[in-house]
């Protein structure tokens, strides 16, 4: 029978690659153990990295669709807030000056016109709101504020309403006004509505709503109306002056429907974006599970793995230690 010798310097070697070997298996072991991941992905997975590339794609997008989703939130919730102020400016004011015709003095007219002027620097304000950065309702002009000042809005207006003489005349100066592309439209500093945002797979959410909105325009005309009379309109007239006011307070009580509508609208939109949140929240939830059980290890045959290579190795440096020690000397003793 043929024997084959190894020599000291090829024991050496044998050894001390068989001891970096189990020492690099203990290193994948215990960290798998402590992060509870394979350490080679693509050995776990044979190469085939299709599922795990589809669920970090669908992961990707949700991303995507959260940010957006987020954003649109964002966006209508100040708007819904800047609605919602303007609806309680109006109907703060409108009963009074509804009124003005048959029971105020001409004391109280100048009031209600102070306070109307001071309700529609209010209500600019409120449709100058900004959501992180944006303006609301400026459509796709999101970096600037949709409307100048409330006393550039009325410079303008009795530059429309020179000549009138009645409360009618100052009304009818005033509808044409917010109705005229030269003249609302030219004051308007935003630009179009902002197109659909996507917030789902194959939704969007309709975010369109301006300062151009003609139920937004109805109410600050109303306002404007009796913010004149604090500029001095009709001021030689107490009476048509009281008219103007009542004429004020009906286009702001009569625009309450459309506010409502406005609102509703908007509110409908929030819906849809809170339910869509929710669903892509779920997915993407799913979608991390499933991706974590793809590259997970199961923690009792990984433990059990790492006791088995450190045994290995400890065997193998008790071997290494009496191979170290073998002489003609030793073995002569």
């Amino acid at each position: 029978m043929m024997r084959v010798s190894v020599g000291d310097a090829s024991l050496t070697n044998i050894l001390a690659r068989q001891g970096a070997d189990l020492r690099g298996q203990v290193q994948r072991a215990a960290q798998e153990v402590a992060s509870g991941k394979h350490s080679d992905i693509g050995a776990t997975l044979r190469g085939d990295f299709a599922p795990l590339l589809a669920i970090d794609a669908s992961l990707s997008r949700l991303s995507a669709y959260r940010s957006t989703a987020t954003d649109a939130a964002v966006h209508t919730a100040a708007q819904q807030s800047a609605i919602s102020g303007l609806s309680q400016l109006a109907s703060g004011i409108s009963t009074a000056l509804l009124g003005a015709r048959d029971v105020s003095t001409p004391a109280q007219v100048n009031t209600l016109a102070a306070d109307a002027r001071g309700r529609l620097a209010s209500a600019v304000g409120l449709l100058n709101t900004q959501a992180s950065g944006r303006a609301v309702f400026s459509g796709q002009a999101t970096n600037t504020a949709p409307l100048g000042s409330a006393e550039d809005m009325l410079t303008a207006l009795e530059t429309a309403a020179v000549g009138a003489t009645t409360a009618g005349q100052v009304a009818a100066a005033v509808t044409t006004w917010f109705n005229d592309p030269l003249g609302f439209g030219a004051f308007y500093q935003g630009g179009a509505g902002l197109s659909p945002s996507p917030i789902a797979p194959d939704e969007t959410a309709d975010l369109s709503t301006t300062a151009m909105d003609p139920t937004i325009r109805d109410t600050l005309s109303g306002f404007a109306m009796a913010a004149l009379l604090d500029r001095g309109a009709l001021a030689a007239d107490p009476s048509e002056r009281a008219r103007l006011a009542a004429t004020a307070g009906q286009n702001l009580m009569r625009g309450e429907e459309g506010r409502i509508t406005l609102s509703a609208r908007i509110g409908t939109v929030e819906a849809q974006i809170e339910t869509a949140r929710t669903r892509n929240g779920a997915e993407e939830t799913a979608l991390g599970i499933l991706r974590s059980d793809i590259g997970s290890v199961d923690p009792y045959e990984a433990a059990t793995r790492l006791e088995t290579v450190r045994a290995q190795l400890e065997s193998l440096y008790l071997v290494t230690a009496r191979v170290s020690r073998l002489s003609l000397t030793e073995y002569l003793r």
